[in-house]
């Protein structure tokens, strides 16, 4: 059987990934928060504690925190957003090129871990060392490209250094 034909494709974490990113974070730290707080705020004399008691005060506080937390978290998704990854299919190794430093290009292991038609999760495992990159993939319009690297990472049979968790 042939290699797959060589295909790059770049990684960027798109507005809608960020978007859900941030409502899950910012869910996560409001939510516990807000049920927590009458507790943590005194005994059942103080008046702060029956405020806090209210739902439609917790509510209120839980979207607070919730909108604070998915500002943050945004601002950290447009920075983290403007660092573009390419991974490479050259028909014999996997490549991982960083677009915002000079560092040279990484060899190592693609696995496709995830697969939901325009989007997916692939993890890369370099040779030199063995951190992974996990790069969230979109479609974004190049419908030829995908096509290209789906059929790569699908049909891609690694040897020893074989980046897929089951081995």
């Amino acid at each position: 059987m042939r290699a797959p034909p060589p295909v790059e494709f770049t990684s960027a974490l798109g507005r809608a990934w960020r978007a859900a990113l941030s409502l899950l974070v910012g869910a996560a730290v409001a939510v516990p928060l807000a049920w927590s707080l009458p507790y943590a705020a005194g005994g059942r004399d103080s008046g702060l504690f029956e405020v806090l008691g209210d739902p439609l005060a917790q509510a209120g506080l839980a979207l607070g925190l919730a909108a604070m937390a998915c500002a943050a978290f945004w601002r950290a998704g447009k920075r983290a957003a403007m660092r573009e990854r390419t991974l490479r299919w050259d028909g014999q190794d996997w490549l991982l090129a960083d677009d915002a430093s000079a560092r040279p290009d990484q060899r190592g292991d693609a696995a496709l871990m995830l697969d939901l038609g325009p989007w997916m999760l692939v993890r890369f495992v370099p040779h030199a060392s063995g951190a992974a990159t996990w790069l969230p993939l979109a479609v974004a319009g190049d419908r030829v490209r995908w096509a290209a690297l789906r059929g790569a990472l699908w049909n891609w049979r690694a040897g020893r250094g074989d980046a897929r968790p089951w081995r």
